[in-house]
């Protein structure tokens, strides 16, 4: 048996590269010369290590994904971030759609299976999702492992989504799943908000790449507080949504910052612009990188204990 030199110890410790020209160096040589990940690799699995790891509290996560303004890219962000977690952690997770006026979130990712039944039957007949195979007939599932429960239009044409309707559809999903991703749309004033933000663990605010965008993502952060849920707008994560990278975006960044637990620049990318399919495979690499980000503070905040009361005040009041 030949000797083991140190070089070829290190060349054996080090992962064979994933893609790029360092991948195609390291097959054509036959793994003889292996360059390693690049920064930016390494950086990616780091960020989805974190994301894997960190451990759910005992209470269920409810993450609200709450546009400042509309067209903001809430929804693109909500499925985005609800996509991470399922590719990367072991938990169920379920998106939800709160917005029911605007196309169905399914529209938006491509899916495994489509819903069976219609939202407004797990709405008007809670008890029949009492075990997860009922509750999967509710829900459709993307190719990479996130359920989602989408309302259609026509279906809450004649009775909007409330503050009922988003209990009950609640209390089935927290029956099944550790976390849910809702997707609230823009704005405080639909009738659901209050149990929306009741049931919140975490609101993720998205807003525009713009001084007045920001402006009205620190006013909707007041009109939180002003609701009573002045821990959910504490520990509030605001995106920057298609921020392009010049200083005074992350000017604004920082400002943003100041007011909340974090704030966070998402770059433009063509697979995320309006109503295209939001496929984690197919981003581009800043823009992956920015929602493993936004994952990792999200999953980050798993750890810290919510207190008790953290909405200020009741469902519904």
């Amino acid at each position: 048996m030949g000797e083991l030199s140190a070089e070829a110890l290190i060349r054996r410790e080090r992962p064979a590269p994933k893609g790029g020209w360092r991948r195609a160096l390291y097959t054509v040589t036959g793994g003889r010369l292996n360059p390693g990940e690049s920064k930016i690799e390494q950086r990616r699995q780091e960020l989805e290590a974190s994301v894997g790891r960190a451990v759910l509290p005992e209470e269920h996560q409810s993450i609200v994904v709450l546009g400042a303004d509309p067209g903001v890219g809430a929804t693109t962000v909500a499925l985005g971030l609800g996509s991470v977690l399922a590719a990367h952690r072991g938990d169920r997770i379920i998106a939800v759609d709160a917005e029911a006026e605007h196309p169905p979130v399914t529209g938006r990712l491509p899916l495994k299976w489509h819903a069976e039944l219609p939202l407004q039957e797990l709405i008007a007949s809670p008890g029949s999702a009492v075990r997860f195979s009922d509750m999967n007939r509710f829900t459709a599932q993307t190719t990479g492992g996130l359920d989602v429960l989408a309302s259609r239009p026509e279906d809450t044409a004649a009775r909007p989504l409330g503050l009922e309707g988003f209990r009950r559809i609640s209390d089935a999903v927290e029956r099944h799943y550790p976390v849910q991703l809702v997707d609230a749309g823009s704005g405080l004033g639909q009738p659901a908000m209050p149990a929306v933000l009741a049931r919140a663990t975490r609101l993720v605010l998205v807003c525009a790449p713009s001084k007045e965008g920001a402006g009205r993502a620190a006013t909707v952060l007041d009109e939180v507080r002003d609701l009573g849920f002045d821990e959910l707008a504490a520990e509030c994560t605001i995106v920057v949504d298609r921020a392009g990278g010049t200083p005074e975006l992350e000017d604004l960044r920082r400002q943003l910052a100041d007011r909340c637990a974090a704030a966070l620049l998402l770059p433009e990318d063509p697979q995320l612009s309006a109503g295209r399919p939001v496929e984690p495979g197919g981003l581009r690499t800043p823009t992956a990188l920015g929602l493993l980000e936004l994952a990792v503070e999200i999953t980050e905040g798993f750890g810290r204990a919510r207190s008790e009361g953290a909405g200020g005040r009741p469902e519904g009041t």
